[in-house]
């Protein structure tokens, strides 16, 4: 099972880096050729626009890895000991609820694009490309949610708190 999440770990710092760095790139390479030689590039905003897309949300998982999102922390500075780690648990499950519901309005989404044949309009790819990066990132976080309700259910039994 660790070999999974160091797997899935390590390709989505892959990934996601990879993503921005060509963003980057593509973005300057527009910049350049936009305000030094008067020449643009069709696609390079489409393709941005997609890439970003892609790294947020493989971002967003990596959030919950790190435990990096958002949250409002004034329960946990009251609280302390299993109570703690209980509240973060059920803050773990709702969350996992949300994703489930994001990851069928995803696939939604997809399935409608699919339907209807939908293509971006510079550079022709279908648009559940862009689209699938919702609920395949929204999946890995519910991913990383289970695994961390996981851990938290094993250090409550094994009284790591």
């Amino acid at each position: 099972m660790k070999k999974l999440i160091n797997y899935l770990n390590k390709g989505e710092e892959i990934l996601a880096s990879s993503l921005l760095i060509l963003t980057s790139l593509l973005v300057f390479v527009q910049v350049v050729l936009r305000y030094q030689f008067n020449y643009s590039i069709s696609w390079s905003e489409e393709l941005s626009r997609i890439m970003i897309a892609w790294f947020i949300f493989l971002g967003s998982s990596m959030a919950v890895k790190d435990n990096a999102h958002v949250n409002m922390d004034a329960l946990f500075i009251l609280t302390s000991g299993k109570f703690k780690q209980i509240l973060s648990i059920l803050i773990d499950f709702i969350n996992i609820i949300f994703c489930i519901l994001i990851v069928i309005a995803g696939v939604e989404m997809i399935q409608s694009a699919i339907d209807i044949g939908s293509k971006a309009t510079s550079i022709n790819i279908p648009l559940y490309v862009p689209y699938a990066s919702v609920p395949v990132g929204v999946f890995l976080m519910m991913i990383r949610y289970i695994f961390s309700i996981k851990n938290k259910i094993l250090d409550l039994i094994n009284g790591n708190i």
